[in-house]
């Protein structure tokens, strides 16, 4: 659901009481992002797994529907549905967005986003957005398909689909980090 109409930037959403709840801001409009009970609590499942494997952040930390803010486009404050970031790039805890494009980002798709040919497109669009901009992976998790798409930073990198009987791999970004993909699931 789109809330305002006029384009604004970043500095403006930030400037917003929305900024604070659930919506995010994609190209100049301020969007409600809706969560449901699945999508909700699978990306709990992987937070508390990556808090279980590194309870001391040792190796970074993670943001759960944070503002990401992206240099040079200030059209955009997305809200991925988990972040994270390795130690040595943590910035300084701040009252705005996050200033550093995450090293990780995680998107769980809603029911809504597999809805015919048109939500799987705006679905894409809005997954690639964060490879496009930096992040060096990017975990797109479908709940309907039990299955996890991901992507990397990078022109022409591949990509790939992980079924429910493959695990995630942190890779060098959470070294040694791995979590069977069934368990995202609650199975």
């Amino acid at each position: 659901m789109i809330v305002k109409t006029r384009p604004i930037d970043i500095e403006q959403f930030e400037q917003m009481p929305e900024f604070d709840g659930p919506y995010e801001l994609i190209d100049g409009s301020v969007v409600e992002k809706m969560a449901g009970d699945q999508h909700s609590r699978i990306a709990r499942r992987l937070e508390k797994a990556i808090m279980v494997f590194d309870p001391n952040d040792k190796w970074g930390l993670t943001w759960r529907d944070a503002t990401v803010k992206v240099v040079g486009d200030d059209g955009n404050g997305r809200k991925p549905d988990l972040a994270y970031i390795i130690a040595s790039r943590v910035p300084a805890e701040s009252p705005g967005s996050l200033t550093v494009m995450p090293d990780l980002v995680v998107e769980v798709w809603s029911f809504s986003d597999t809805d015919g040919p048109v939500s799987l497109k705006s679905t894409r669009i809005k997954m690639l957005y964060w490879p496009s901009n930096g992040a060096k992976i990017t975990w797109c998790i479908n709940p309907v398909a039990q299955e996890v798409e991901v992507y990397y930073a990078g022109p022409n990198a591949p990509a790939k689909v992980l079924t429910l009987n493959a695990e995630l791999d942190g890779e060098e970004v959470i070294p040694g980090f791995k979590l069977p993909i069934a368990s995202l699931f609650g199975t």
